[in-house]
């Protein structure tokens, strides 16, 4: 998941707001997906198939990583910068979640351990498989499984796409647009070979499932100048309503099957389409709401699986306590139950809470951790510029 925000240039010479907002409506789709049980929301196909979204955020990602970082690094950024960067944005609220899932699996091994159905630390809460997770490498070893903090696999496969696109534009900018079509071309046709999961790989497949997309929104990129200055004649609004319609289509009948392999491609269009920010459904999506979902969704992603799992778990002890139907067990694991109704009145419950817990992260966990990666290489910088500079030479402040 892309967890910058959609600026053309790491100047902030302009901010896609509207994309921001998709990303935010985008991640709350996908806490939908995974509160699953009997409320009707998640019975929804296009809610089902919610998960190509992540796709959605790779395309997005590679857009925006490319308009921010891609002249720069041509330029001469250094590589380490740019990754100490990108690892300050995402690591901080990475760590706080694992720290939480930890802190309640050692409550549970040493205060409930007869509880939850479950010996502690046992599959998928693992010791291996935490540090693993924490590392960013959790895609490449252990089982074709999630552990932990389920949707950190896609946190960790952007991370090494960050690399390999990094060391491309530093190394090979003049073939970046040729190199990722041609990853766009052989990615949809590798992936069958890697996973039998399509596009709903999380690990193995999941790095080439990033680069997928990410190459595509790379691609925009390239292309964005063009969109901009195409004359619509005013039918903006016609395009957008046109290209909702057809990604709310094809999430209610692509399923899980091969289908889901042009999941990206969907997506380049609609991001370029939305780049314009000219119909109805832009101005929608640049109202305040929206745009605080967008500059949420990083938090909003990463912490509703664990909010989620505490929550089932104080809805089976309440249940034990009273007898009232609240948890429902589907292939083994307890969702959020009480029939229809109730349950839409519990995931509302639920998702109320992962905003505002959201909005915790993101003040206190989030933004000052990237504040503090900018100001550790700024210090940095300071330093070897001031070993460097002549006696009584002006002594710039680094730029990000």
């Amino acid at each position: 998941m892309t967890v910058e925000n959609s600026d053309t240039s790491a100047s902030g010479r302009h901010r896609y707001v509207v994309l921001d907002s998709l990303r935010g409506i985008f991640a709350c789709v996908i806490v939908c997906i995974h509160i699953k049980g009997e409320n009707h929301i998640s019975q929804l196909e296009v809610v089902k198939n919610g998960y190509l979204f992540v796709d959605f955020f790779f395309v997005l990602s590679g857009f925006v990583i490319a308009s921010s970082y891609g002249r720069k690094l041509a330029d001469g950024f250094p590589v380490g910068k740019f990754i100490w960067l990108r690892l300050g944005r995402i690591f901080p609220l990475h760590l706080f979640v694992l720290l939480l899932f930890l802190t309640f699996e050692i409550v549970f091994a040493t205060i409930m351990p007869g509880l939850g159905g479950r010996k502690p630390f046992a599959f998928p809460f693992t010791i291996d498989a935490w540090f693993a997770q924490l590392a960013l490498i959790g895609i490449f070893v252990g089982p074709d499984d999630l552990t932990w903090n389920g949707p950190s696999w896609s946190i960790a496969a952007e991370v090494w796409t960050y690399l390999i696109f990094a060391l491309l534009m530093r190394y090979a900018s003049r073939f970046m647009i040729p190199i990722c079509i041609a990853i766009a071309i052989c990615a949809p046709l590798a992936l069958p070979f890697l996973t039998d999961r399509y596009m709903q790989a999380f690990h193995d497949g999941a790095l080439v499932r990033c680069l997928y997309g990410f190459s595509l929104g790379v691609v925009a990129w390239h292309l964005i100048a063009q969109v901009e200055k195409l004359d619509l004649r005013g039918r903006d609004t016609l395009i957008e309503l046109l290209i909702v319609g057809a990604i709310i289509a094809f999430l209610a009948f692509a399923g899980v099957g091969a289908l889901t392999l042009i999941a990206p491609y969907l997506f380049l269009i609609a991001l370029l389409i939305f780049t314009r920010e000219r119909g109805a459904i832009s101005a929608l999506l640049r109202k305040a709401a929206f745009v605080r979902l967008g500059l949420l969704s990083y938090s909003i992603y990463m912490v509703h699986t664990f909010l989620l799992y505490r929550y089932v778990n104080v809805l089976s002890a309440v249940e034990k306590a009273t007898g009232a139907d609240l948890v429902v067990s589907i292939d083994g694991i307890n969702y959020v139950g009480g029939g229809a109704w109730m349950a839409d009145v519990l995931a509302l419950i639920l998702f109320a809470g992962v905003i505002a817990f959201a909005e915790i992260t993101y003040r206190f966990v989030e933004k000052p951790g990237q504040l503090w990666a900018k100001s550790v290489l700024s210090r940095r910088v300071s330093g070897q510029q001031r070993e460097t500079a002549p006696e009584g030479a002006p002594r710039p402040v680094p730029s990000d």
